[in-house]
């Protein structure tokens, strides 16, 4: 996985071609589809639209944190590299509450990423996405869509 990589391939397509779907405030598929490649991807895609829109820079920190579904810790190192191909540095907070890395991103300024499945079934996962203001929105998908 490789930042270059990325630049081949758009979201929707990834969202099309996987079945990893944008859900609450985040994505969300079958574990086994949430391969470290799309999950690297849609991470990547979150930092670079936060990157570009001027909402984080790249001397930030960004939080990561998961649940303890098994697929949990892969995913974070997929999200992990992301950060670091993006220029950032990965906080890792380790195996945490939703609520606990959405507080701590938000208290400090900076991103968050939280792996979790949350009240899904556990043979799905998702991650969560946080600009430093909270929750990413509607508009901030379309825009991390919109990327190519």
């Amino acid at each position: 996985m490789s930042h270059a990589e990325n630049q081949t391939i758009r979201i929707l397509d990834l969202m099309e071609s996987s079945g990893v779907k944008f859900g609450t405030s985040g994505a969300r598929g079958l574990a086994d589809d949430m391969t470290d490649y799309v999950c690297y991807a849609y991470s990547l895609a979150f930092l670079e639209y936060l990157l570009e829109s001027g909402q984080i820079n790249k001397a930030d920190g960004v939080a990561i944190a998961g649940d303890f579904r098994p697929s949990s810790p892969r995913i974070m190192a997929a999200v992990a590299k992301a950060v670091t191909d993006a220029g950032c540095a990965p906080v890792n907070c380790g195996f945490i509450p939703t609520p606990a890395v959405a507080c701590y991103a938000m208290k400090r300024g900076i991103a968050g990423i939280m792996v979790t499945g949350s009240h899904i079934p556990d043979d799905r996962n998702g991650i969560k996405f946080y600009k430093p203001a909270g929750e990413i929105l509607k508009p901030d998908e379309q825009a991390m869509c919109a990327r190519s």
